[in-house]
């Protein structure tokens, strides 16, 4: 087995690293269980054969770890994964919002200039309040947890997003949204 880490940067720079020893995919994989302090930490080190990288953890927008794996297990508890990135040129599903499930496309932004096309399916929360708190605190997240296109898991840093773009128009807005039409 073996694993590529993709880490890209607010300057919208992309790193990519292998590994194949046993030991150390077993110890980057266990780090995926604090992922929500990853993007808090002084910094994030990745020893190279030839060379050592030192990342300022709120410069990355995102990181991806790739494995033919499943990383599930390797997760916080209680890790609900309904992100998943849309392929370049991959059809959009069919959008769907109602009392139990949303299913909508959201293209995320950040600082730098990276973009992520993604897909949200998730469940929708019986109480109106909780389906708004979703869409005011989604900055405030730690991290945000996604499929990425190749198998593997991938990893948001929301603070350093700028804009979130749903697909479609959500009925649950917070109190004191701008309403205004596109154009």
């Amino acid at each position: 087995m073996s694993i590529i880490l993709t880490l890209v940067t607010t300057a919208n720079r992309t790193r990519r690293f292998k590994q194949s020893d046993p030991q150390r995919i077993t110890e980057i994989l266990e780090s995926l269980g604090r992922c929500a302090q990853l993007f808090s930490q002084r910094s994030l080190v990745v020893a190279a054969d030839h060379s050592t990288h030192i990342f300022s953890p709120a410069s990355l927008t995102r990181i991806e770890i790739e494995t033919s794996t499943d990383l599930t297990p390797y997760l916080p508890a209680g890790s609900n994964v309904t992100l998943r990135a849309l392929a370049l040129g991959e059809a959009i599903p069919e959008i769907e919002i109602n009392d139990t499930l949303i299913s909508v496309p959201i293209d995320l932004f950040f600082e730098g200039g990276d973009t992520l096309s993604m897909w949200l399916d998730n469940n929708r929360p019986a109480d109106a309040i909780e389906r708004t708190m979703r869409i005011s605190r989604l900055f405030e997240q730690p991290v945000l947890i996604y499929r990425p296109t190749t198998p593997g898991i991938g990893l948001i840093n929301p603070q350093a997003m700028t804009r979130a773009a749903v697909g479609a128009a959500l009925p649950d807005v917070p109190a004191g949204s701008w309403y205004a039409s596109e154009g």
